[in-house]
């Protein structure tokens, strides 16, 4: 039996903070520095709170993520979970609304981003920066491009439809 090595990010579950820090570079145009320097703010704060570890081996929750918004972030930007109570939103409604969010922006010349949460092929954190009908590109820390509509559901995944996305997570920021 031949065993490969694990690769940087194998053994951890940090794509929630580098969606954050990601996000962030897309929104308020963070440098080089002052994405390190988030990146250690909430690492700080993780430990702090004691759920550094919990976080670096299980993934940050929806809590944990909200609660990193509301004491890191604070009003550095704006942020909304407009699903939060509708778990019954079809793929092609969440679609249209994100779309909807992004496309406004960019007409508006308002930078905007939409933190996305992913199951199904992918248990992860991810960022949405643009959109056509028929693929969300993204601004990724595991190197994904894009996911394609078709190959999206937001209730139960199928050999078709390998992305589950979660509405009543995905944080639209401004």
């Amino acid at each position: 039996m031949k065993i490969r090595p694990h690769e940087q990010g194998a053994l951890t579950s940090l794509c929630g903070i580098y969606s954050i820090v990601n996000a962030m570079r897309i929104v308020r145009g963070l440098s080089n520095d002052e994405s390190k320097d988030l990146f250690e703010q909430i690492i700080n704060y993780l430990e702090d709170n004691k759920n550094l570890a919990v976080s670096l081996t299980s993934g940050i929750s929806i809590k944990v993520m909200g609660s990193i918004f509301k004491d890191v972030i604070g009003d550095r930007i704006d942020r909304s979970i407009p699903f939060h109570k509708q778990p019954e939103i079809r793929v092609g409604e969440f679609w249209v609304e994100m779309k909807k969010f992004l496309d406004e922006g960019r007409s508006q010349g308002v930078k905007r981003a939409i933190l996305l949460s992913l199951n199904g092929e992918h248990d992860h954190w991810t960022v949405g920066h643009k959109i056509t009908k028929k693929r969300v590109y993204l601004f990724d820390s595991i190197g994904l491009k894009y996911l394609d509509r078709r190959n999206c559901t937001t209730h139960k995944t199928s050999s078709g439809r390998r992305h589950l996305i979660q509405p009543t997570q995905s944080y639209f920021l401004a």
